[in-house]
C-alpha cells in the first residue's frame, strides 16, 4: 500500500516538474522585445516613390520579408543608428528565411527628402537590400498607421525642424501582411534605438511563432 502511494506521489511530482519545465522552456522561447500578432494583418494598397523614382506599392512586398521603419534623413540620431544596425544585421537575418529580406526606410519628411536626398542617404550605408522611399502625407499617414507606427508633423517654420516618429520596426511577410513588431528598449536617459543583439536573438523566435500559428 505504501509502495503504491509512493509511486503515485512520485508520478505526481514528476508531472508537476514536467509542466514547470515546459512552461519555463516556453518562456525562454518568447521574444523579449518583439510582438507577434495573433493573426497576420493585411495591408491596403499604397503608393510611394523610392530613391530611384520608381513606384512602391503593395505588390513590391510580395515574395520577400520586409523590415520597415519610419524616419527622415535629417534625423540626428535614431534614424541613422537604426538604419546602420538593420543594415549590419541584414545578412545574418536573411539566412533564416527562404525569401529575400529587405529593409524599407520610409521617410515621413517629403518636404526635404526628395529622391536625390533619399538616394544619397541610403547609399551611405552601402547595403543593396536597403530601400528608401517617401510620398505625400495623404499616402504616408494611412500607410504608416497600417504598420502600427506613427509620426507627427512639426508646426515650426524653421528649416532645421525635427519630426517625431516611432522607433519600432515592423515585420511584413512575403504575402504583404504585417506579422510582428520589434521594439527598442525603453530606458531612461538612453535613445530608443533597436538593440541589434536582441533583434538577432528575437528574430528566429518570431519566425518560430509565425510557423506555429
Amino acid at each position: 500500500m505504501f509502495r503504491n502511494l509512493t509511486y503515485v506521489l512520485l508520478s505526481a511530482a514528476a508531472l508537476v516538474v514536467g509542466v514547470m519545465l515546459y512552461q519555463l522552456s516556453q518562456m525562454n522561447n518568447e521574444p523579449k522585445l518583439a510582438l507577434v500578432y495573433p493573426q497576420p494583418r493585411a495591408l491596403a494598397d499604397f503608393n510611394l516613390t523610392d530613391q530611384h523614382g520608381e513606384l512602391v506599392n503593395r505588390e513590391r512586398l510580395y515574395g520577400q520579408w520586409t523590415l520597415a521603419f519610419v524616419g527622415y534623413t535629417s534625423c540626428p540620431d535614431i534614424c541613422p543608428l537604426t538604419l546602420a544596425k538593420l543594415a549590419g544585421a541584414q545578412p545574418e537575418l536573411a539566412t533564416l528565411v527562404k525569401q529575400p529580406l529587405k529593409i524599407w526606410f520610409i521617410s515621413v519628411d517629403p518636404k526635404r527628402d526628395n529622391t536625390e536626398q533619399l538616394n544619397r542617404y541610403v547609399n551611405y550605408f552601402d547595403q543593396s537590400n536597403v530601400l528608401g522611399m517617401t510620398a505625400g502625407h495623404d499616402q504616408l499617414f494611412p500607410f504608416v498607421r497600417q504598420l502600427g507606427l506613427m509620426y507627427a508633423l512639426s508646426s515650426t517654420t524653421a528649416e532645421d525642424y525635427l519630426v517625431d516618429h516611432s522607433a519600432s520596426v515592423a515585420l511584413i511577410n512575403p504575402q504583404g501582411q504585417l506579422v510582428a513588431m520589434f521594439k527598442p528598449p525603453m530606458q531612461q536617459g538612453e535613445l530608443p534605438v533597436i538593440n541589434v543583439e536582441q533583434l538577432r536573438a528575437d528574430f528566429p523566435l518570431v519566425l518560430n511563432k509565425l510557423n506555429a500559428n
